[in-house]
């Protein structure tokens, strides 16, 4: 078996059958593929949307689990699976047509490749022409020191040799927020060999109630903690594999979670912290590094942005301030507009 395609599933029975449709699309033969389809405790009909697909496709296998989330879900899959590479795919999502043939299928049967990546559109933009060209071939250590592109953040737009994974024991932790960033970063730092094709398969759907947009109080509270873990723990992994004796990758790696702190601080204002979580939360995030906040240039007006930033994870009047702010204004009527006109 040469893939391992992994679905964790959750109340997906709005978007599943498209998703599911799309692998049968990929251009592969059934012999080459499975489907793990990890049914993560639905309670709507996404069982047995499920259960119609491995009635009629024998490379599709079912695992019903209790509900535990995304990353334990990814985990079940990744321990089932039988194939040499993995590849995961969020059941709201879709893959072009032929996109696996063209980027995975050629490159599959050579032995000197751990990692697969390609790119992923938002499914409200234009679909291009796929694109069948290398654009760079070597270590994840050296394209972060030459082309400066840090850590990436996302885990579905790779596909990952399986013995690789292994040996580096490299799994999901079970954190609502931050757990795909890690996985995928620590794939770069153990130094895989990679290959980074222009093909543009991937259709990323935003739904309004994922993990990744859900802003309830409680909800951000607990990202803020698995998010700032999730950081703690890529510095855990530069430390493992001596990054730092790498000056220029070691360079990249800190200039892209510097660049991807604003995530973890606009959620620390979403969570509208009493002032005993705040006073803990914040030392958590100074003894982990994640604090102080870096001004992002030289320029005056970002510094100052960057000093009221810094200044309310120190002062607790100026934090809930500028936390209602952003939770009574900025959520609820500016972002909106934003989105919009991003989709534009």
């Amino acid at each position: 078996m040469l893939l391992s395609i992994i679905l964790p599933i959750y109340n997906m029975e709005e978007y599943l059958t498209k998703c599911l449709d799309s692998i049968l699309r990929q251009g592969l033969d059934d012999t080459e593929y499975e489907v793990i389809l990890v049914n993560d405790g639905s309670t709507d009909s996404s069982q047995k949307i499920c259960e119609e697909y491995i009635a009629s496709h024998q490379n599709f296998r079912l695992i019903n689990q209790k509900n535990g989330g995304v990353a334990r879900a990814r985990n079940t899959g990744i321990n089932a699976s039988t194939g040499k590479f993995i590849a995961f795919l969020d059941p709201d999502d879709y893959l072009l047509d032929n996109g696996l043939k063209i980027a995975f299928r050629k490159y599959a049967d050579r032995d000197d490749i751990d990692v697969i990546h390609f790119y992923s559109s938002y499914d409200f933009w234009d679909v291009k022409p796929i694109i069948d060209e290398i654009e760079y071939e070597g270590t994840t250590h050296d394209n972060l020191a030459l082309h400066k592109g840090g850590l990436p953040s996302f885990c579905w737009i790779y596909i990952y040799r399986k013995d690789f994974l292994d040996k580096h024991n490299i799994r999901f932790k079970p954190y609502r927020v931050g757990e795909d960033q890690l996985f995928i970063s620590t794939v770069f730092i153990a130094n895989a060999r990679y290959l980074s094709c222009k093909a543009d398969i991937y259709r990323y759907v935003v739904r309004e109630s994922s993990a990744s947009t859900n802003r309830r109080k409680k909800h951000a509270q607990q990202c803020v903690k698995d998010y700032l873990n999730a950081y703690s723990d890529i510095m855990t992994a530069m430390n493992v594999y001596k990054v730092d004796e790498k000056p220029e990758v070691y360079h990249a790696c800190i200039s892209s979670l510097n660049s991807k702190k604003n995530f973890g601080y606009s959620r620390m204002l979403t969570a509208d912290y009493n002032y005993k979580d705040f006073k803990k939360i914040m030392q958590f995030g100074k003894e982990i590094g994640f604090l102080p906040l870096p001004s992002s240039s030289s320029n005056w007006k970002t510094s100052i942005i960057s000093k009221i930033k810094n200044s309310t994870t120190t002062n607790y009047v100026l934090y809930k301030l500028v936390s209602g702010v952003f939770n009574h204004i900025f959520t609820p009527y500016i972002m909106p507009r934003l989105r919009v006109s991003f989709k534009r």
